[in-house]
């Protein structure tokens, strides 16, 4: 009969480590499977118990979860001692089965790369026990070790046992039939969690995104085990966060409609975090939600000012350097703290070219360079506003209009603003743009096209066609007897025109 000892890392996979033994118990019996070195006694050898143990048995099952390798690095760079590596070292010294048991995730590259006292466990073929499987996984792998056949002398007790539980089985047949039975209950919490679901989705299609958060919050209050559920409550949240607003009423503080729900979406968020290897793009994705959700906190509920903002959506930069999220957030974070431009449009450049979430990209992009007082500002946008032409991107009326406020003649000559405005592109293309933004229909003959037409002339250089186009929208101006701002922009621009 084989003797198993199983290796594992308590910080690793305790969980599967005992569940694993409790099944391999059932099948090979109570004396031929060890598990821990708890009992080890104050004054006894530490690495003699363990090779007296392993001295036992036939085969050593090193289960491996996802936190093992790191686990492993940290210790031997820490000079810890490590009784995880002493049973491995002693069982393959022995030359007894050693088979490497993957867990939780774990993938066969944990074990790729291993220390020289350990490097032929890399060698040995690895068996994985997946959630869904598990039972089924543990089973192939106890007969792979060789389960004992029942005795003969238990056939009887079978059958009686098998009797009694058709009979057991007939018995809850007959009440789920009549509607009172367990299965009949478990068939009626299931159909609710599938009708929870196709709401929830229904919701976030609607872009209901809070309600979606709190439908799946039902669900996982009836079924705390459904991951898709948990896993969807997150993608919900992280929604949640990019459109979150908060409608302050009469005698209402923002902090105290705003505080409460945000600490739901951290919590959520963070939850979902711990699910996650830690380095991977859908880390990296609650990260930078986690960072901007904090923002919120502080920008909109005034709950902190600290730095986990910033630090949630760098370190999601740290995992992922091209995070559309973290790009896109760390972008309009800068701008709107009025900290580096220049790496502000970085990190939109970067988001911009991933392709990823354009709408949102845009929203974040052009909130944060219209509350911007930087003066290279008005010339980004009006290169954001060329690619979405360019790019046929979807804007919205809101801003539109802000956009078209860069155009106004009444922002001043004197001052360069329109002509950094109109400077930042190509002529044609800032034409183009112009009109593209201007798209309202009988606005040819308008006097603000005519001002932008002659200042994109006087841009390019052709300094005696914009004086033509400029004493035509003078003389336009005293014959309908305009007066008012513009009319002295038109007459400035006349005269630095003329003293050229």
């Amino acid at each position: 009969m084989s003797k198993v000892f199983i290796s594992y890392r308590r910080e690793d996979s305790a969980a599967y480590a005992g569940r694993l033994c409790d099944h391999l118990t059932l099948l090979l019996g109570k004396s031929s499977v060890f598990m821990d070195v708890e009992d080890i006694q104050p004054g006894q050898n530490f690495a003699q118990t363990i090779d007296r143990w392993i001295g036992d048995c036939n085969a050593v099952l090193v289960v491996i979860g996802p936190k093992w390798l790191d686990c492993l690095r940290r210790r031997l760079k820490e000079n810890e001692q490590d009784y995880v590596v002493h049973e491995i070292e002693a069982a393959l010294a022995r030359k007894i089965t050693v088979i490497p048991v993957l867990v939780g995730g774990a993938r066969a590259d944990e074990i790729a790369a291993l220390p020289p006292a350990l490097a032929e466990l890399s060698f040995r073929q690895a068996v994985e026990l997946r959630d869904p499987t598990f039972k089924e996984d543990s089973d192939r792998l106890a007969k792979s070790l060789g389960s004992p056949e029942r005795p003969a002398s238990s056939l009887k007790n079978v059958r009686i046992w098998a009797a009694g539980f058709a009979a057991l089985i007939l018995l809850l047949l007959i009440l789920n039939w009549a509607g009172i039975g367990p299965w009949h209950a478990y068939r009626q919490r299931s159909a609710h969690i599938q009708q929870l679901l196709q709401t929830a989705q229904a919701q976030t299609s609607f872009a209901e995104y809070e309600s979606a958060f709190k439908t799946y919050q039902e669900i996982l209050r009836l079924d705390s085990t459904n991951r898709a559920a948990a896993r969807m409550q997150v993608d919900s949240a992280m929604l949640w966060s990019e459109h979150f607003h908060a409608l302050v009423g009469e005698n209402q503080k923002a902090e105290d409609v705003a505080g409460p729900p945000l600490a739901e979406i951290l919590s959520v968020l963070y939850a979902g975090l711990g699910r996650t290897n830690g380095h991977d793009s859908r880390a990296a994705d609650i990260l930078a939600h986690l960072g901007w959700t904090h923002w919120l906190n502080e920008h909109i509920a005034s709950k902190e000012f600290g730095q986990a903002a910033e630090q949630g959506m760098r370190q999601a930069l740290d995992i992922e350097p091209t995070n559309v999220y973290a790009n896109a957030m760390l972008g309009n974070w800068l701008l709107q703290k009025n900290q580096d431009f220049s790496d502000a449009m970085q990190h939109f450049e970067v988001a911009v070219k991933t392709g990823k979430q354009r709408p949102f990209v845009r929203e974040l992009q052009l909130g944060g360079l219209l509350s911007s007082d930087d003066p290279g500002a008005r010339a980004e946008l009006t290169k954001a506003a060329n690619q979405m032409r360019l790019n046929q991107e979807p804007l919205t009326d809101f801003y539109r209009t802000r956009l078209l406020r860069n155009y106004n003649p009444t922002s001043g000559f004197r001052n360069g603003e329109l002509e950094q405005t109109l400077s930042a592109v190509p002529s044609a293309d800032s034409w183009a743009t112009f009109l593209w933004l201007d798209n309202k229909p009988g606005n040819d003959d308008d006097l603000t096209r005519g001002i932008v037409r002659a200042c994109l002339a006087g841009i390019d250089g052709k300094r005696a066609e914009a004086l033509t186009q400029f004493k035509a929208l003078q003389s336009e101006l005293k014959k309908k007897k305009y007066a008012g701002s513009i009319g002295d922009e038109v007459d400035f621009f006349i005269q630095r025109l003329g003293n050229k």
